[in-house]
């Protein structure tokens, strides 16, 4: 087997190599991996960002006022209300706007960096009120999330991608 990348000749050094030059190997190769590396990515980041947006829309659709009524009485006499009511009206929005990037790919890291917060104040509060099953789900969008960041040069069919000029496919 010849590597081409780091000039590795033998099969036991070329299993050494980093990620980014086996991306490069296997693009010499003519292998297609990281193009499907970049729809896995594309799939997860959307179904993410289509959680948290279709959630605002609901806390819209139900009116704004009503879910901070009903927030209020489920964090009281837990959280003080100046934490509670500034958080709820803020939410929908928040959740709106971090479930529109997310599916359009826009500012990707920096809204999965939203996210995590938006997760750790929701999975906080589910704590408070000991919500053991909301915690549970938070807990594997959180880990969903941190899938996403660790692998967010991969995100490849994004409208950040647009805007840096690279091509849609495999760099």
């Amino acid at each position: 087997m010849n590597v081409l990348c780091g000039g590795w000749e033998d099969v036991w050094s070329a299993k050494r190599l980093s990620t980014s030059c086996a991306t490069e190997v296997a693009q010499e190769r003519g292998d297609s991996m990281n193009n499907y590396r970049e729809v896995g990515y594309a799939l997860l980041r959307v179904s993410l960002g289509m959680i948290f947006l279709t959630t605002g829309i609901v806390k819209f659709m139900m009116g704004v006022g009503n879910f901070v009524a009903g927030m209020q009485q489920q964090f009281a006499g837990k959280l003080p209300m100046f934490f509670v009511t500034p958080f709820a009206y803020v939410l929908p929005l928040v959740e709106v706007v971090v479930g529109a990037l997310l599916v359009l790919g826009l500012f990707n890291v920096m809204a999965l960096v939203l996210a995590g917060l938006l997760l750790i104040g929701l999975t906080f509060g589910m704590t408070v009120v000991n919500e053991t099953s909301t915690v549970a789900h938070n807990l594997s969008y959180v880990l969903i999330n941190f899938v996403l960041l660790w692998f967010a040069d991969h995100n490849g069919y994004s409208i950040d991608r647009r805007r840096r000029g690279r091509p849609t496919g495999s760099e």
